[in-house]
């Protein structure tokens, strides 16, 4: 009897997240479909603490994706996320699981909808975040390690409430504006008010063959209690066409309304080796503030391979100096799963 209670709920559930056109005669013509991520990460930090964070552990994240279209040209992207990342492998780029996440909470991570008005493509959403809508690509490495670039710019930490326009023609030239409300949800504060925390967001760039780079312009006004900012960013990228390998830079500033001013470097690169990609990367980030305490400068080596179609492991090691001759030194390997 439970067997046919869950055969019979379970279509409905789904039913939820992926509706499907039941009469073609109609306007209604949705096709769905419902992809995801699996990461499971294990590794040992030594986090220059006296070994205190030596131990071998293990975290995950899941991702979940539906991509709903109603006429062909459109997308409605609702998006789910969980994970249990805790202490140093916190930091790692496919970990989710600090503040309101942590203990394995699943959350809703994206919900907006797409459609195109002539050349443009308008995007729109109660849950969008500052960098969902970039059009511009400062950086063509892979970014699925530790370290990334563009920490200011394109920090993606702002969420909430938000509309976006995107442009691209055909001779590799976009670019983007994006408005989000970070307290849009609040009933306090809202959107666009001297209350609220909102972030405008300007990207324009250039896609070639092999080669590309953008500039990534973004402003907070800043709320009650928390301080805005202006950031600039730039970055290219370049795919020889002789030698089978990605190289990108990548420079970021940010200026506070209160507090240091600081800056970003990184380098990085791909290589194809073998069956999978080596990939390495240094980054620098320097505070303005008379002091080398908060400075970090951070290096990583990983090499990413492919079991299946739908499996690849990435074995790695990377180390994070805080500026204070404390370093944060890892092995990690992460398995991924797409589906």
């Amino acid at each position: 009897m439970k067997l046919f209670k869950c055969l019979l709920i379970a279509p409905a559930a789904l039913g939820l997240i992926a509706p499907i056109a039941t009469n073609a005669d109609t306007a209604f013509t949705s096709t769905t479909t419902l992809g995801g991520s699996a990461y499971f990460t294990t590794g040992s930090v030594d986090a220059g603490t006296g070994g205190a964070n030596e131990e071998l552990y293990s975290q995950y994240r899941v991702n979940l994706s539906s991509n709903s279209s109603f006429t062909g040209e459109d997308n409605l992207k609702v998006g789910l996320k969980v994970g249990n990342a805790s202490g140093p492998l916190a930091s790692m780029d496919n970990a989710t699981g600090a503040g309101s996440d942590a203990g394995g909470a699943l959350s809703m991570s994206t919900l907006f909808y797409s459609f195109p008005v002539s050349d443009l493509s308008v995007t729109a959403g109660p849950l969008l975040a500052q960098d969902d809508v970039l059009a511009a690509t400062t950086s063509a490495y892979s970014d699925e390690f530790r370290l990334g670039s563009m920490p200011f710019s394109a920090a993606g930490s702002e969420k909430g409430p938000g509309v976006a326009i995107s442009y691209a023609n055909d001779n590799g030239v976009v670019a983007s504006a994006s408005f989000v409300a970070a307290d849009g949800a609040d009933s306090t504060k809202g959107i666009n008010t001297d209350t609220g925390n909102d972030v405008t967001t300007v990207t324009l760039g250039y896609d070639g063959d092999g080669f590309g780079g953008g500039l990534i312009v973004a402003s907070n006004d800043g709320d009650v209690g928390t301080d805005g900012y202006d950031t600039f960013g730039g970055g290219i990228y370049y795919s020889p066409e002789s030698f089978p390998a990605t190289f990108s830079v990548a420079y970021d500033t940010k200026d506070p309304e209160t507090g240091a001013d600081a800056t970003d470097l990184f380098i990085g690169v791909d290589y194809e080796v073998g069956p999978g990609t080596l990939s390495a990367a240094w980054n620098s980030t320097d505070v303005d503030d008379n002091s080398d305490n908060t400075d970090i400068t951070g290096f990583e080596v990983s090499y990413t391979y492919s079991i299946n179609d739908g499996v690849t492991v990435t074995p790695g090691i990377f180390t994070v100096d805080d500026g204070e001759g404390e370093e944060d030194t890892g092995v990690v390997v992460e398995t991924a799963f797409s589906f």
